[in-house]
C-alpha cells in the first residue's frame, strides 16, 4: 500500500514539474516577446525623433539641403558641409544598426539578409515588417549622398548589410 501511494506521489510530482516546466516556457516566450516588441518600438521612435528633429525650425537650411543635393561639393560653406555630411553618416549607422537588429526581432528575415521590396515575387512569402523595413533601407539608400557615405565609411559596416544594400540596387537608381 504504501509503494501504491509513494508511486502516486512521485506520479502527481512529476506531472507537476512537468506543468511548472510549460509554465516556465510560456512565460519566457512572453517576456522574450515583449522585449522584442519593446526593441522594435525603439528603432521606430529614432526614426520619428529623426523626423521631427528635421521638421524644427532650426533645422530648415540642413532640411532643404537633405532634400536637394546629391553631390556634397554642391555645398559651398565647409561648416556646413561636415554638418550635413555628419547627419547623413547618423542616418546610415542607423540603419545599418536596424540591419543588424532586426534579425533578432523578426523571425522571417531571409538567412542571407536580402531586403525583399514590395511588388517583388518574394513579398507574399515574407512577412509584413521585413518588407515595411526593407523597403524603407531601400528608399533611404536611393539618396546618392547616403550612398556616397556608405562607400566612403563601408569598412566600418556590417558586410551583409552593404551585399543588401548593392543586391537591391537602391544607390544604382
Amino acid at each position: 500500500m504504501l509503494e501504491i501511494v509513494a508511486a502516486v506521489l512521485g506520479l502527481a510530482t512529476l506531472a507537476f514539474l512537468a506543468l511548472q516546466t510549460v509554465s516556465a516556457r510560456e512565460q519566457a516566450q512572453e517576456s522574450a516577446n515583449q522585449t522584442a516588441a519593446t526593441r522594435l518600438d525603439s528603432l521606430y521612435q529614432q526614426l520619428l525623433t529623426y523626423d521631427q528633429w528635421r521638421g524644427q525650425n532650426e533645422n530648415k537650411r540642413i532640411n532643404m539641403l537633405l532634400n536637394q543635393v546629391n553631390n556634397l561639393d554642391d555645398i559651398k560653406d565647409s561648416e556646413e558641409r561636415d554638418q550635413f555630411y555628419s547627419i547623413e553618416v547618423w542616418f546610415v549607422d542607423y540603419f545599418d544598426y536596424v540591419y543588424t537588429t532586426l534579425p533578432d526581432l523578426l523571425r522571417c528575415v531571409p538567412a542571407d539578409g536580402h531586403l525583399v521590396i514590395r511588388g517583388s515575387r518574394e513579398e507574399s512569402r515574407t512577412c509584413d515588417e521585413w518588407v515595411a523595413w526593407s523597403e524603407t533601407i531601400y528608399q533611404a539608400f536611393r539618396d546618392p549622398v547616403t550612398c556616397k557615405v556608405l562607400n566612403d565609411q563601408q569598412s566600418l559596416y556590417e558586410k551583409k548589410f552593404i551585399v543588401a544594400i548593392r543586391e537591391s540596387n537602391a544607390c544604382a537608381a
